[in-house]
């Protein structure tokens, strides 16, 4: 039987509810409903533009056009006399992050979960062991005889897994692990071949789909690698310079391969910021493109206060610049990591020299930072 049409009552019920909440979660929490039937309602009304102003609605339909084919327009204001006061302009909003989410989410559903992986017999409940992953640049094309060191989507990919295997072994059989990408995980950000904000173009090595494929791949891997280590994953991806959108694409894959696996969560959080606190050890990210380490230290004081004053070991990792630096600021450890990407053509041609590298880092809920493993294609 097939199901009943939702109601433009119940559609902008639920569209309502999310912007009070802010979230399908919370929103279905109010109204009754799972977080699955909010976003199919709140994208029904806006798909009938149940959002939009009466008098938004009313001139759209007055042009002939529907909600779909209208992005903007002039609205001419008149006042009781019927004389003309001014214009207005009106443009269609962007898609916003859960909008694009949303949409992966229903393109992904009915995929395979992963199977079960046995959970580890003995793990320490006072440890956690966190695995940041810094500019991998996933589909990046780089020529040895050009650059020093060849590098490409199956050499990155064969990185990740490798690396992230290697971290596992030898770390401490932790109760939890945090695989965190701190942005610029894939190079381009669509089949463009150039960074979104500044149009630089970039040596890429393939299709962008098989980019993403092979990606979604590799993290898998190295997720069901410290699935085996440690008894509970948190996976959470951060946007980057090269990939502010397509790192949706790839949380949504993961989120649906690991939706019944109780052990493996991933964060759907569409922010740029990381925050997570273990005990008196706060652990904090961001890729760090758009501000330096000295403001991102006062951002996290004022956004988590309670975090930060019921913790006494706080840390910030980012990435960006692809290497190492480490300094102490106002009561936080902060930490540049190296990348896991080769240079390529132009960080050659401008003298950068870095090393690439992985590493995880293990935190005693009370004390701090207790061990560290690194490797590297160098120290091999």
């Amino acid at each position: 039987m097939p199901t009943p049409p939702i109601s433009d009552e119940i559609a902008i019920e639920a569209y309502r509810a999310w912007k009070e909440y802010g979230n399908n979660i919370e929103a279905g929490k109010a109204l009754g409903v799972s977080d699955v039937t909010i976003s199919r309602r709140r994208r029904e009304a806006i798909a009938r533009g149940l959002h939009l102003s009466e008098g938004v609605r009313g001139e759209i339909a007055s042009a002939n056009l529907n909600i779909g084919e209208a992005r903007g327009g002039w609205k001419h204001v008149y006042d009781g006399e019927g004389k003309k006061t001014g214009t207005v302009r009106w443009t269609a909003p962007e898609a916003d992050p859960e909008d694009i989410a949303d949409k992966i989410r229903g393109a992904l559903e009915g995929l395979p979960r992963s199977k079960p992986i046995p959970a580890p017999e003995h793990v320490n409940a006072d440890l956690l062991t966190l695995y940041p992953i810094a500019d991998a640049h996933i589909g990046m094309r780089a020529w040895g005889q050009e650059v020093g060191e060849d590098y490409d989507t199956d050499i990155a990919c064969r990185r990740l897994r490798t690396w992230v295997a290697q971290c596992v072994a030898s770390s401490p059989p932790s109760d939890t692990a945090v695989i965190l990408d701190v942005g610029d995980l894939t190079h381009a950000d669509d089949q463009m071949n150039a960074t979104p904000r500044s149009k630089h173009v970039l040596d890429v090595d393939t299709r962008y789909f098989k980019t993403i494929d092979m990606t979604i791949a590799a993290l898998a891997t190295a997720i069901e690698a410290a699935a085996t280590k440690h008894k509970r994953v948190i996976v959470r991806i951060l946007p980057g310079n090269h990939n502010p959108h397509s790192y949706v694409a790839i949380v949504m894959a993961l989120a649906e391969r690991y939706r019944d696996d109780s052990r493996i969560s991933v964060d759907k959080i569409p922010g740029e910021f990381f925050a997570k606190q273990f005990g008196k050890v706060m652990i904090a990210a961001h890729h760090g493109d758009k501000a330096k380490a000295d403001r991102l230290v006062l951002f996290l004081a004022d956004q988590y206060p309670d975090m930060w004053g019921s913790t006494r070991h706080r840390f910030l990792w980012t990435g960006h610049l692809h290497h190492h630096k480490s300094q102490d600021i106002g009561g936080v450890t902060w930490e540049q990591l190296r990348a896991v990407t080769d240079r390529d053509a132009y960080a050659t041609s401008h003298a950068y020299s870095a090393r690439s590298q992985l590493q995880a880092i293990t935190y005693h809920r009370e004390h701090g930072e207790v061990s560290r493993v690194k490797t590297s294609a160098w120290a091999a």
